[in-house]
């Protein structure tokens, strides 16, 4: 066998090999989360300020938000245990996604993540319909942050994981 039979072979191996390489390069990475957009927020922790909508009085921060492909931002909120997602992971995800648009994001949907479920949420085009949907949530806040005493209500599944349950006079 002589070099000229093996220079086909040769050739056509190099230039699938740098087939292969150019399609890995120009491929779309795939985010961790499966998300079709460009990430263009993250949460770093405390040294990350929170966003503030001025009309509605609302602070709060995503963990992270993203650039749709089709359109308009999700902000995406995790939560690290393996349950479900309570109603209260959704508010705050609304909350923050509320006040980021009033920071000039325009956060069109949620997804509220745990290690073992996501849920994804559209969001009303406008601000006062999202304040709406956790008005009841932002009052009660600002009621027990003004030192208001009110009525607990606890549910089964949250006393169980609860520090205080021993001497709680509420327990579910």
């Amino acid at each position: 066998m002589n070099s000229m039979d093996i220079f086909p072979v040769f050739a056509f191996a190099v230039l699938f090999f740098v087939g292969y390489l150019v399609l890995r390069w120009f491929k779309p990475k795939k985010d961790p989360l499966g998300i079709n957009g460009k990430l263009i927020w993250v949460d770093r922790g405390r040294k990350t300020k929170p966003f503030f909508n001025k009309e509605f009085r609302v602070l709060g921060k995503p963990d992270l938000m993203y650039k749709l492909a089709s359109s308009g931002v999700l902000a995406v909120e995790y939560k690290s245990r393996k349950g479900r997602i309570y109603e209260s992971d959704v508010v705050q995800a609304k909350t923050a996604a509320l006040a980021a648009r009033g920071d000039g994001y325009r956060v069109s949907q949620i997804l509220v993540k745990t290690k073992g479920t996501q849920q994804y949420f559209n969001l009303p085009a406008s601000d006062s319909a999202l304040f709406q949907e956790i008005q009841q949530y932002v009052a009660y806040t600002r009621a027990a942050k003004q030192g208001i005493n009110l009525k607990a209500l606890p549910q089964r599944y949250k006393c169980k994981t609860c520090a205080y349950s021993q001497g709680c006079e509420s327990r579910a």
